[in-house]
């Protein structure tokens, strides 16, 4: 399985315990995770703006991030980072792009070699993977 997770499930991950975190965890111990340094670049981007009274988060972040085999960017499109992630998740034949952002949400699915890529939220991606979250 290849579970390619997008820069917002990443920070929620990053900064809150939860759903998002534990889906961090199960992935990296099963060596599901994929990642790309575009993800990286933009966590760190909000961190740093967004929670400049956790100074270590980006430290945080990147000790997670580690966890994740690191794919190849792809530089098109420029002005959609969204877009740019997605591809980059079909051509290293991921499964499930994982994303809470609506507008992603809403392309269902994604190109690759082997078939499509699945485009959930963490919640179904949860169910996919694991099995229904408890008590929903």
């Amino acid at each position: 399985m290849k579970v390619f997770l997008d820069t917002n499930v990443w920070l929620s991950a990053t900064v809150f315990s939860g759903l998002c975190e534990e889906l961090l965890l199960q992935c990296a111990q099963r060596s599901w995770l994929l990642s790309s340094a575009l993800v990286q670049t933009e966590a760190h981007e909000v961190l740093v703006r967004k929670f400049p009274q956790a100074p270590h988060a980006c430290a945080l972040f990147d000790a997670a991030w580690q966890a994740a085999l690191s794919i190849a960017d792809v530089a098109e499109p420029a002005a959609d980072n969204d877009r740019r992630l997605v591809t980059a998740a079909a051509a290293a034949d991921t499964d499930l792009f994982v994303t809470g952002d609506k507008r992603v949400l809403g392309w269902q699915l994604a190109k690759r070699s082997g078939g499509m890529v699945q485009i959930v939220s963490p919640r179904a991606a949860w169910g996919v993977l694991f099995g229904p979250v408890a008590g929903h």
